[in-house]
């Protein structure tokens, strides 16, 4: 008994001893394993905001406003004689200002850095000529000088930049004339002109005793010009004419404020219309926007407008001038109008010394600069960094300014905006173009509206299917084939978005277009052969019905929904010849004034369902199947139906998985991209319809980041679109886990 006594202390010992040893290395296990997923857990949220930092660190210049700083006012080196300028400018480089003195009939160039003396250009064909008037082009350094004999100058200044052993830069000028064309007998008062691709259009003003004439210069390449007048009859002395780079519109404003539009193609004897001054003010200068589409007008009291052209019928082929939004005003009535020549911005100034610059897409005035005395001539620098303007004083003042990014405000990015070429202010995307004088657009509203839309019409189509294909798979499939079918649906997670945006835009949506009705058939078709299917499945004696096991349903559902599918077939083009004429797509074009195109929303219905379905599937089905199986004794044993106890008391407990797998859909369908790049036409509307595409803010930044320029307005907009997607996503999954919270705290017994 001793020893056996013996072994049991020993063993009671071993007992005490090594459980304890035991629990200190699970206890050591369980801290650092917490430690580990903590700071994992941190280190994912610090990466989260690091990540959003980055993003609206890009997006921060965007909204930053513009500077300006005054390099120095002084007297333009090298003018001869009391008479002012006739126009001044700068090169593309910014580096040489010029100026067309009257008196040595040269250009005089300066550095615009240092302002000392550089050259000076004679022009040998106003050699024997008095110049009575120019105008410079605000781009390529082109000019026009009409003369006291009636011609009139078009030619070009180059200035070529060259650098030494020493980097010291020198620099080369010289006029190349394109044309030097007798417009008539009197001295011409007034001209301006465009080039357009080597084609030359002028238009002039001359003036005689027996009163003023209108002449238009058209110059195709290489060809002679051709001289026409231009009748009518004018309400006082022309002040200034406009000629755009088509050669189509002429404006000639008078001096008592009426602004005369003339289309030269249609009518050079009378004008399409007149617009006439009003409220006690008058328009007293007037200049083209880059493009030659819209102009700005200023007034004698200070005001700065922008008109665009509009039809006020949508069967007008040509277009009327109408206001659409003012500028701040300017001290003292506007004399000058300079525009970009690379953007929609412009400078305006008056002769109360008030220079304004702007920017006519964000509707708004950037700086506010004043020169010393009333402003004669003005320009805009190339880049856009910097003003010149000539006072009455003679001096020559010179701002460098700094606002990259004029275009883009909260309106310009997320409300209707009046561009060009639209009749009223509309919401739009439009990022690039060949050409300068094109007009960025950058609404995201449009790319937002189409993010939504892509991921409604997929979770529309996968939700459903989804969420009812777990509830089947978990309560009434038998065991064996759910083996089967729980495994093949998530391997379907695994198939390539990419491949499925593929077969999608490249198979699966010319097959849809051929039949669309059977489609929309199949929605109603293959339900009704369902419950008809299983309306007659329960008259069958149940000693029959005894003979399917429980679960094996799917054996005779699997037949319904083909024998569906081969009805809706059947019937879809019977229903189109007789409901929709035959031509289901002219129909909705008739009816809904949508055009329906071949890659629409019922193409991105299956394929982004398909991409959805198996992560909703999984997550719900695990859901349902985690549901305590007392629950489901109590309900039955209570005389629930297996029905009702699936959609009474399974569905409402697994609710919050339930919606978190929705929730988790979302996300992915959100975020998905080469699906929607591939198989939605990619165009970026303001349209709910199914029956066109759309285009997503993550399909929107694949496309445009590799071709937009680093530190570029539009480089910017499309970080601040991943923000605005990274921000959808956080406040959807925050709604997401509130609501799961309260849906736990309901069924919080479980």
């Amino acid at each position: 008994m001793s020893s056996q006594a013996a072994t049991w202390e020993s063993t009671a010992e071993k007992k005490t001893v090594v459980p304890k040893k035991a629990a200190a290395s699970v206890k050591l296990v369980d801290k650092a394993a917490d430690l580990v997923i903590r700071a994992g857990g941190l280190l994912i949220i610090g990466a989260v905001f690091a990540i959003m930092f980055f993003l609206i660190k890009e997006c921060v210049p965007l909204f930053m406003p513009a500077k300006s700083e005054i390099v120095f006012t002084k007297p333009w080196p090298g003018l001869t004689g009391e008479q002012k300028p006739l126009f001044v400018g700068i090169d593309n480089n910014q580096a040489v200002a010029y100026a067309l003195d009257a008196g040595s009939k040269s250009l005089i160039l300066a550095n615009a850095y240092t302002w000392q003396p550089i050259l000076q250009v004679p022009i040998p064909a106003l050699a024997a000529s008095e110049i009575t008037a120019s105008y410079r082009v605000p781009y390529e350094d082109e000019f026009f000088a009409g003369t006291q004999d009636g011609k009139v100058l078009a030619a070009k200044m180059p200035v070529e930049t060259t650098y030494g052993a020493d980097n010291a830069p020198s620099y080369l000028a010289d006029v190349l004339e394109r044309f030097f064309v007798q417009v008539g007998q009197d001295p011409v008062r007034l001209v301006h002109g465009r080039v357009r691709e080597s084609n030359v259009y002028v238009a002039a003003v001359l003036e005689s005793a027996s009163g003023q004439s209108v002449f238009s210069v058209i110059a195709p390449d290489g060809e002679e010009p051709v001289v026409e007048p231009v009748q009518g009859q004018w309400d006082g002395v022309i002040r200034q004419v406009l000629m755009d780079d088509e050669g189509s519109k002429l404006l000639v404003l008078t001096d008592k404020g009426t602004i005369y539009h003339y289309f030269l193609d249609n009518d050079r004897t009378k004008p399409f219309a007149v617009y006439e001054a009003k409220e006690g003010r008058r328009p007293t200068a007037i200049e083209w926007v880059i493009g030659d589409a819209s102009m700005l007008v200023g007034f004698s009291d200070g005001s700065l407008e922008h008109w665009l052209q509009v039809r006020k019928k949508s069967t007008d082929v040509m277009r009327a001038y109408v206001k659409s939004y003012d500028f701040d005003s300017l001290k003292g009535a506007v004399t000058a109008i300079v525009p970009s020549s690379h953007t929609r911005g412009f400078v305006a100034a008056s002769d109360g010394g008030s220079v304004h610059v702007g920017f006519t897409t964000s509707e708004r005035t950037l700086l506010k600069l004043q020169a010393p005395a009333p402003v004669e001539a003005l320009v805009y620098g190339a880049k856009n960094t910097a003003v010149l303007a000539y006072d009455k004083n003679k001096n020559a003042t010179i701002w460098t300014v700094e606002n990259p990014h004029p275009e883009t405000t909260f309106k310009t990015l997320f409300s209707k905006v009046w561009y060009e070429g639209f009749d009223q202010p509309e919401f739009a995307w439009q990022s690039s173009s060949g050409s300068d004088s094109f007009e960025a657009k950058y609404s995201l509203t449009p790319l937002i509206v189409g993010t939504v839309k892509g991921a409604f019409y997929g979770l529309l189509f996968a939700v459903p299917m989804a969420i009812f294909a777990a509830l089947y798979t978990s309560q009434f499939m038998h065991w064996k084939n759910r083996a089967i079918v729980k495994p093949t649906v998530e391997i379907m997670a695994a198939c390539p978005s990419v491949v499925v945006g593929f077969l999608a835009g490249l198979w699966l949506a010319p097959l849809l277009e051929s039949v669309t009705v059977s489609v929309l058939l199949m929605v109603f078709v293959i339900p009704t052969v369902v419950l008809a299917l299983f309306m007659c499945w329960s008259r069958v004696p149940q000693y029959y019905r005894d003979k399917v096991p429980h679960g094996m349903e799917l054996v005779i559902l699997v037949p319904a929904v083909i024998v569906g599918f081969m009805i809706s077939n059947a019937l879809g083009p019977v229903v189109e010849d007789i409901f929709f004429q035959a031509n289901f797509k002219q129909w909705v074009f008739n009816v809904f004034g949508e055009q329906m195109e071949q890659r629409n929303c019922i193409v991105i219905g299956l394929a982004m369902g398909f991409a959805v379905i198996p992560i909703i599937f999984t997550i719900s089905e695990d859901a349902l199947t985690n549901v305590p199986r007392h629950f489901v004794s109590g309900s039955l044993a209570l005389g629930a139906s297996r029905w009702q106890t699936a959609t009474r008391v399974i569905l409402p407990t697994a609710s919050p998985g339930i919606f978190s797998a929705v929730m988790i859909g979302f996300g992915r369908a959100v975020g998905e991209t080469m699906i929607v790049l591939m198989a939605t036409g990619n165009t970026p509307i303001m349209s709910m319809s199914p029956f066109n595409g759309m285009r997503t803010l993550s399909a929107n930044i694949a496309v445009e980041i590799p071709e937009a320029p680093v530190g570029s307005t539009h480089y910017r907009v499309l970080f601040l679109a991943a923000v605005v997607l990274f921000m959808m996503t956080f406040a959807v999954n925050t709604a997401a886990e509130i609501v799961r919270q309260r849906l736990r705290e309901k069924y919080q017994a479980v």
